[in-house]
């Protein structure tokens, strides 16, 4: 994915959480605020509960994976941040992007 369609700052994080704009799923939480650019950018958020480094970045990639068609599809200027719960650990590729796409779904377009 793209850096321009990525949030790296721990600034921008802040402002999405504070925007309490949030869609809560079983395996993912999707925060949501609007930006003034004209792309979405994402980033997550795999904490340690979610397993060990190997796992966190599994979990981390398979997420990546799931949002890049709904990012490079949508022309809204949108900033999402997605928290994995512990769930997502143990959760296949297609639940991952299944649960992301209907969250995002009303999020971004």
């Amino acid at each position: 994915m793209d850096a321009n369609f990525r949030l790296r700052r721990g600034a921008d994080f802040r402002r999405v959480y504070s925007a309490q704009r949030r869609r809560d799923g079983r395996l993912m939480v999707v925060h949501a605020a609007a930006s003034d650019l004209d792309h979405p950018r994402i980033g997550f958020s795999v904490s340690s509960k979610v397993g060990g480094s190997v796992r966190r970045n599994l979990v981390r990639r398979r997420l990546r994976e799931a949002a890049r068609p709904l990012i490079q599809a949508s022309r809204e200027g949108v900033d999402l941040v997605v928290v994995a719960r512990p769930e997502a650990s143990s959760a296949s590729f297609a639940e991952l992007d299944a649960e992301l796409r209907e969250l995002t779904g009303s999020l971004i377009s």
